[in-house]
């Protein structure tokens, strides 16, 4: 069944310039709610803490500055900070936050975010030097942060002499908002099977996480229990005390630390060292070193 067109007096107002005048005017409403593609690079401009995105006087629409770290992340990367020496404020599990030092719906006040400092008020080189090394502590776990290290463009004007960290999907080291690198967490685990303290969990394989590795490697029965870093250093890597000689008791806790990798590993937590953790360990090793 067809049916005939609209005459002028059905459309109503609906018609000519008002059509085109309405289109023009919903296209240029979605337009300004809709954020900008380009946020591959640097942008100079919007800035965020926490939830809250800013211009100078203006919210940024939604889809700036989302979550994309899970707050226990946060708190782990935490744990390795404080243990290496950084002052952590500003959050509700180190001091609280201070009311009213953030905007309304910072993430401060909800633990996702926390800020550094190294030594003494101020920003000694010492500092710089420190927060620099824990920025890429922070890129590894995939964790945002704000740092006047390369600039002062943006919030990073006022993050000079502090570090601030959180769980969003961008950071500015000084000149604008680039993405937050897309993190892991495997490395800090691994290092915690290896009993490293946590102020050496940095999440970073390193010379001294890969022999630790190695060594409980080397010291199971699949490769006939050798020490290619010295007995002693084994002993450390699986938690006992290092008296250089490798009995019983060794032995079980080099179990124990097995299974531990083994679940950092995501293999079954048998305490064996076997071929299946030895496919998946060396994948690893080779993607993480």
């Amino acid at each position: 069944m067809s049916s005939s067109p609209m005459s002028p007096a059905d459309a109503g107002p609906w018609t000519g310039r008002r059509r085109l005048a309405a289109v023009g005017a919903a296209a240029a409403l979605l337009w300004s709610l809709c954020p900008s593609p380009a946020l591959a690079g640097p942008v100079a401009a919007p800035e965020r803490e926490g939830h809250v995105m800013t211009r100078p006087e203006a919210l940024l629409p939604m889809g700036f500055g989302k979550q994309s770290s899970r707050s226990s992340t946060l708190k782990r990367y935490l744990r390795w900070a404080d243990a290496y020496g950084f002052r952590v404020s500003e959050h509700p599990s180190y001091g609280g936050v201070t009311r009213g030092a953030h905007a309304s719906r910072s993430w401060h006040y909800d633990g996702l975010a926390a800020d550094l400092n190294w030594g003494p008020p101020g920003a000694p080189a010492s500092e710089r030097t420190n927060v620099r090394f824990a920025i890429k502590v922070a890129n590894s776990l995939g964790l945002g942060v704000i740092y006047a290290r390369d600039g002062t463009v943006g919030s990073a004007a006022d993050h000079r002499s502090h570090l601030h960290v959180d769980v969003g999907s961008t950071s500015n080291y000084g000149r604008g908002l680039v993405r937050v690198p897309e993190g892991q967490r495997r490395t800090q685990s691994l290092q915690g099977a290896a009993h490293f303290p946590w102020a050496q969990r940095d999440n970073l394989w390193g010379t001294n996480t890969d022999k630790r590795l190695q060594a409980i490697r080397a010291a199971s029965r699949m490769h006939g229990t050798k020490f290619p870093y010295g007995v002693k250093l084994a002993q450390r890597a699986v938690g006992v005390t290092a008296d250089g000689k490798w009995g019983p008791k060794s032995r079980a806790a080099h179990d124990r630390t097995v299974a531990a990798v083994q679940r950092a590993i995501s293999v079954s937590p048998t305490g064996i060292w076997g071929p299946v953790t030895e496919r998946t360990y060396l994948k690893v090793r080779a993607k993480l070193r």
